[in-house]
């Protein structure tokens, strides 16, 4: 008989999982050193992503001082940045 009863040895699923971590490991690696981490924690820091607004002065009565960047034009931090207070009701 040319076809004896063969058995064919599948690739184990472990190997599977640790290829596709090293993968995504990999991944982020590559954002890591491209320099493209620094800009996406930029937008997040930023006043506007906290639903605030950059004022040169103090937070006025119905506004609240918030953790936010506000940069200048030389990317330089200045102002405040204030979110509006609605009351409860």
């Amino acid at each position: 008989m040319i076809f004896q009863s063969r058995k064919s040895q599948g690739m184990p699923i472990n190997v599977i999982i640790i290829a596709a971590l090293a993968l995504m490991v990999l991944v982020i690696l590559a954002f890591f050193f491209s320099g493209k981490i620094g800009s996406i924690s930029g937008e997040i820091d930023s006043c506007e992503a906290k639903q605030g607004k950059c004022q040169p002065n103090v937070c006025g009565p119905n506004q609240a001082q918030i953790t936010g960047k506000c940069k200048n034009k030389d990317n330089k931090d200045e102002g405040y940045c204030c979110a509006t207070i609605t009351p409860a009701k």
